[in-house]
């Protein structure tokens, strides 16, 4: 396995998200089912200015597809099942297998805090092309050394995602550079490239989420 790092950034909130923000005070995303090159599934908590507006408002607002899981009117607190389709400026950022999301990704009118899960050799690039972005506005909180424990991992796989992933290592497909493609991984499978990614998404989330308690 790889060496891989949590890397905590804390920067301005892009200016796509100034929609948004005139509805609501904070969001946090809670945990992500889907993700992908082209859309990404999660939970997400929104909190509002006013109990006059509610998450069926923020779909006409912002185009996404929302549904409620939980209220506190108290609050003017919403948690909701979200399924939102990338731009393309976040279509090649988050084209990359091994950089993933690990929520909380906490976001209000000023900032936004994400934690990136990555491999090692992708710290820097990823440091820097925030920098060109923020430059001394972006805040790096932490970078944590990840050191997996590789007892019983593959337990928390099913028989089809560990058919997947020891035949992409076997392959060379985790190799710098790949010695295949996500093209022939699908192929052998006889599933789509999508379909493919959604699977290297989840074996990655349960192994990481398992060396990362």
């Amino acid at each position: 396995m790889k060496n891989y790092k949590k890397i905590t950034l804390k920067f301005p909130t892009p200016s796509r998200y100034k929609t948004l923000f005139k509805l609501i005070n904070k969001c946090e995303i809670l945990q992500i089912y889907r993700f992908n090159e082209d859309y990404a599934i999660y939970t997400q908590k929104f909190v509002f200015k006013s109990n006059k507006s509610n998450p069926k408002d923020l779909e006409k607002l912002c185009n996404l597809s929302l549904e409620v899981l939980s209220e506190n009117k108290n609050k003017n607190e919403y948690i909701c099942l979200v399924k939102c389709q990338w731009d393309e400026e976040l279509h090649r950022f988050f084209n990359n297998t091994d950089l993933m999301i690990y929520p909380p990704v906490i976001t209000d009118e000023k900032y936004m805090t994400v934690t990136y899960l990555t491999a090692v050799i992708y710290v820097d690039s990823l440091i820097e092309r925030y920098k060109k972005i923020y430059g001394d506005q972006l805040n790096i909180l932490n970078i944590t050394s990840i050191q997996p424990d590789l007892n019983n991992l593959s337990m928390l796989l099913t028989e089809k995602q560990k058919s997947i992933i020891y035949y992409a290592v076997e392959r060379g497909y985790y190799e710098i550079p790949r010695k295949a493609s996500s093209d022939d991984l699908a192929e052998h499978f006889n599933i789509t490239k999508s379909a493919l990614y959604e699977h290297l998404r989840k074996i990655e989330r349960k192994v990481f989420r398992a060396i990362c308690q």
